[in-house]
């Protein structure tokens, strides 16, 4: 009989086949919880738009599916439901993404010349910017450029907002959505300044806004902000008709009531959803963030549930001015209808860093801050502890001399204790 060693490769095609979720393979150098949160970050890249990074292993913990070590490699695999409820609650915007590419008209601002960036795939900015977009599952398209572009767009045009113009020049490509901005290099830092607006096919203005950084950091932030308003705007998922402030329902009726019953505008104001709040201690904070926009300070938190805290914020303006705000605010990020991710909270509070715990190790393990994950321990050798331990014996023999002095200045010998000593009045 042969027998036959099966590689790591071959393992893990066996694991893919016998479980439905994919099956991540990730060396141990880094540690386990570093490999873990690797396959994490991929797993859920691809539905993602925000980054996942920062999510802690005790949280990631709760999703994970199969574990094993083989060849020191980790093989891991995740719940998918468990996974879309981490990033509901981290308040992670996700979607499918879109079919049909997005038509995009920039204005390249150059020291010598104005140009428009087009279909050649010359432009490191437009490279970045369509592979950053196509991890956020869709597609740029560039305009060609050619006689019948250019008699309706140059650079002028787009950077005077002529949008109906690039309307017309937009249905030649037959997209559902286009977008319309400036960008601009810094030659001394090598930073990009990006403006941006996102329109449907019909010339309706859905969002905008403005980047800066790096080509890589610029370009990944652009497509994940774009990406968030066509979310938001996509067959199916746009928003209701705005209401207004008299569209009324009882601002203290029961939160344990549906999400979006509770949500949007109330008696008097608007009751919003913030996510990615981990600590009280952001309560105060979002509320001061609020007042700095205009907001009265009698703000106050009506309530809660898996996704974050309901807050509710008077207001006679129309609503649609307080979601305006807070989508473009550096502090939130709109993830769904009034619901939106606060970005600065001062995150889990936890105790200091080994408080009550004395540790001492030399042996050579692969541990994890995960603890009995499905009562099993994972070690790459078995660890044995020598222990010394030290007895005194005291001998009976040779019993201590006890001696007295004579408190008497006269006498200064000590006194032998034989019999003992006698004590009298």
């Amino acid at each position: 009989m042969k027998l036959r060693t099966l590689s790591v490769g071959a393992i893990y095609c066996i694991l893919n086949s016998a479980f439905a979720t994919p099956v991540f393979e990730r060396p141990l150098d880094n540690g386990m919880d570093n490999a873990i949160v690797d396959a994490f970050v991929e797993a859920t890249s691809q539905s993602a738009i925000d980054d996942t990074k920062s999510i802690s292993i005790d949280v990631i913990k709760n999703a994970i599916d199969t574990l094993k070590i083989t060849n020191n490699k980790l093989l891991v695999s995740f719940d998918d439901n468990k996974l879309q409820t981490i990033l509901q609650n981290k308040g992670i915007a996700t979607w499918s993404g879109l079919k049909d590419p997005v038509l995009v008209w920039f204005a390249n601002v150059d020291e010598n010349n104005l140009s428009v960036l087009n279909a050649d795939g010359l432009n490191d900015f437009a490279v970045a910017l369509n592979q950053a977009s196509i991890k956020n599952n869709y597609n740029l398209m560039f305009p060609l450029m050619d006689l019948d572009d250019a008699q309706l767009v140059d650079a002028q045009t787009i950077l005077s907002h002529s949008d109906n113009k690039l309307v017309k020049a937009s249905k030649r490509y037959g997209t559902q959505f286009f977008v319309a901005g400036a960008l601009e290099k810094n030659n001394e830092t090598n930073e990009y300044t990006v403006k941006w607006n996102v329109f449907d096919a019909s010339g309706k203005a859905l969002g905008n806004g403005q980047d800066s950084g790096t080509l890589e950091l610029a370009s990944q932030d652009v497509s994940r902000q774009i990406a968030k308003v066509l979310m938001n705007n996509v067959a199916g998922d746009t928003q209701a008709p705005t209401q207004t402030a008299t569209d009324t329902q009882d601002p203290n009726q029961q939160d344990t009531l549906a999400e979006e019953n509770v949500l949007g505008p109330v008696d008097g104001g608007v009751k919003v959803l913030f996510t990615g709040v981990d600590n009280v201690a952001d309560y105060p904070k979002i509320r001061k963030a609020l007042i700095t926009y205009g907001y009265e300070a009698d703000i106050s938190v009506v309530g809660y549930n898996q996704s974050g805290v309901i807050f509710y914020i008077p207001t006679n303006s129309n609503p649609s001015i307080l979601d305006g705000t807070l989508a473009h605010a550096g502090e939130f990020t709109k993830v769904a209808p009034w619901t939106y991710k606060y970005n600065h909270s001062l995150g889990q509070a936890t105790t200091l860093q080994n408080t009550g715990s004395i540790t001492k190790s030399s042996t050579t393990r692969v541990t994890s801050q995960i603890k009995n994950y499905d009562d099993k321990a994972f070690t790459k050798h078995t660890v044995k502890t020598k222990t010394d331990v030290t007895t005194e014996t005291v001998s009976d023999e040779g019993a201590p001399v006890i001696t007295l002095t004579d408190d008497n200045e006269a006498q200064g010998q000590a006194l032998e204790l034989q019999e003992g000593v006698a004590i009298t009045e």
